[in-house]
């Protein structure tokens, strides 16, 4: 593990990780939980390697500052990324993501990165529906406060490493980073069911061969990350992940009398959505609408 993790913070970690593929090792020093062995093969590094080799090309494009540790959980995260729909059973009703076991038992790298990675891999299609979303608001419009709150949400579950969400969601759109081990039909939106690892590496290296085309296509993916970096710095949402709601939970049950228990988390959910659709909005003006919302559930 500490090999690899001098390799990840080198000058060519995709380099290193793709020799190991060419190499055959791959599936030794990524090793799958033995109950999804049979069901990848060995080939699945392939693909892997394409999405990583993607971020990186994306991330030195972009020219955004990452700390060593954030630009590692990225490339880490890029790699991962076909495997991101890929539960094994942990223990007795329990399942992981496959990606938690190739990094704390694989690997044997921390907890933290396991759940970096989970994270990201949990938003990333969100923040490709928020681009998506972007996209088709003509330049006179106002954007829909959904569209607002939606970002806000990501940027909250991801906390300080929400910039690298927004690096990884363009990466959704490469053939490689095609879901593996799902069924035809049960891909999650914005995801494309998968066959092989085979099929998808002989996509991706056919893909590569127009060098004008990559351009374009580094490009695009460009643009959708300085789009949402502009969304999110627009919309007054960057630091949105270290607001404080404006009603805590003491307070929801003085002025309103709502019940601890489930009542109440779902009226502290509807106080931050409120800040996050309205960034300038006052403590007088979110408890007018968190009563209004307390008040129709309790009608209906």
């Amino acid at each position: 593990g500490t090999e690899l993790e001098a390799m990840f913070n080198g000058v060519a970690p995709t380099a290193a990780v793709r020799l190991l593929n060419h190499l055959c090792l791959f599936p030794q020093v990524f090793t799958l939980p033995t109950q999804l062995q049979d069901l990848l093969g060995e080939g699945f590094g392939g693909p892997c390697v394409e999405c990583m080799a993607a971020a990186e090309q994306l991330f030195k494009a972009v020219d955004t500052e990452l700390s060593v540790d954030s630009r590692r959980l990225f490339l880490l995260a890029a790699l991962l990324l076909p495997l991101r729909s890929m539960q094994y059973n942990f223990k007795a009703n329990k399942q992981q993501p496959a990606s938690a076991h190739v990094i704390r038992e694989s690997l044997k790298w921390r907890v933290k990165e396991a759940e970096g990675v989970a994270q990201l891999h949990g938003q990333v299609s969100q923040l490709a529906e928020v681009h998506n979303g972007l996209a088709g608001i003509a330049a006179a419009e106002a954007p829909p406060e959904q569209l607002r709150l939606h970002l806000g949400r990501c940027i909250r579950q991801l906390k300080a490493q929400w910039k690298l969400g927004v690096l990884l969601a363009p990466l959704l759109k490469l053939p490689a980073a095609t879901p593996l081990g799902i069924e035809p039909g049960t891909a999650a939106a914005g995801d494309s069911p998968q066959q092989s690892p085979q099929v998808v590496e002989a996509r991706a290296s056919s893909s590569s061969k127009d060098s004008a085309q990559q351009e374009q296509l580094l490009q695009q993916q460009v643009d959708e990350v300085r789009s949402l970096f502009a969304a999110a710095a627009g919309f007054e949402l960057e630091g949105c992940w270290q607001w404080k709601p404006l009603l805590d939970g003491k307070q929801l049950i003085n002025l309103l009398n709502v019940p601890k228990g489930p009542k109440l988390g779902q009226m502290t959910a509807a106080v931050m959505d409120w800040q996050l659709a309205h960034p300038q909005g006052s403590k007088e003006d979110c408890l007018v609408h968190v009563k209004a919302c307390y008040e129709r559930q309790a009608q209906s």
